[in-house]
């Protein structure tokens, strides 16, 4: 891992979390080989070409079967951070369960790993969530032949540090929400996000399946979470689809 520089733009994060840049490699992949010795607040962030990459160590004090809702709190935050630092009137959406769209364009997504060997009913020793969001396509010589994608650099987004240090604090705030108010006041802004939208219909998370029912009356139930990521397939072993 590289140290910090001189030359790279200040990350601005709360007390609680500590940072690791990385100058090469998957960010996840660190985290969770920091996340035994390291802790929770550890942040890993890679700022390659073309690519924002972060994951951030977490130690939840409740069951697995509880705790993986930390993903959705995770996506949240990410959203909320985007949506913070774009161009107005353009919307920041969620593909159920870990894909990020702007103005309809995918921009990247979340991605979870959970301790190994730890059962439902056990709590996890750490979980790490990560997101990788497409920072730039300037290698692409013809970028509108993947009109189903945009990067943060296209789109105007705000400086990549920026999202980061909201991110962290997007972080905190909504783990203190689930401490005192309950799980449901983070789905519920998980599940104003995600598309497509479900016109007069009504969506909720029950356990870790997301539930659909539509207004003739039918209804439709993911498959578990964990199974989920990964499904609607916005990366490749190299990092967000293109």
């Amino acid at each position: 891992m590289d140290s910090i520089t001189e030359a790279a733009p200040p990350i601005h994060l709360p007390p609680p979390y500590t940072l690791h840049r990385l100058g090469s490699g998957d960010a996840l992949a660190e985290a969770v080989r920091l996340a035994p010795r390291e802790g929770a607040g550890s942040l890993v962030v890679n700022q390659a070409p073309g690519l924002l990459s972060f994951a951030v160590v977490l130690e939840p004090e409740q069951p697995l079967r509880e705790a993986q809702m930390a993903f959705t709190l995770g996506m949240v935050a990410l959203g909320d951070a985007l949506a913070a630092h774009c161009p107005p009137e353009r919307a920041v959406r969620l593909v159920w369960p870990d894909e990020i769209r702007f103005d309809k364009a995918r921009l990247g997504g979340g991605r979870f790993v959970v301790a190994p060997d730890t059962a439902p009913d056990d709590v996890p020793e750490w979980l790490v969530f990560g997101a990788e969001l497409i920072a730039d396509r300037d290698h692409l010589t013809e970028p509108g032949r993947f009109p189903d994608t945009s990067s943060l650099k296209e789109e105007g987004f705000d400086p990549p540090e920026d999202i980061l240090s909201t991110f962290a604090s997007y972080m905190m705030l909504y783990f203190d929400r689930w401490a005192h108010d309950g799980i449901d006041a983070v789905t519920n802004r998980y599940l104003m996000r995600i598309d497509p939208p479900l016109l007069r219909g009504v969506r909720r998370i029950e356990g870790d399946r997301l539930v659909e029912i539509t207004p003739s009356g039918g209804g439709k139930r993911s498959a578990p979470l964990l199974e989920c990521l990964g499904s609607t397939g916005w990366r490749d072993a190299k990092g967000p689809l293109l």
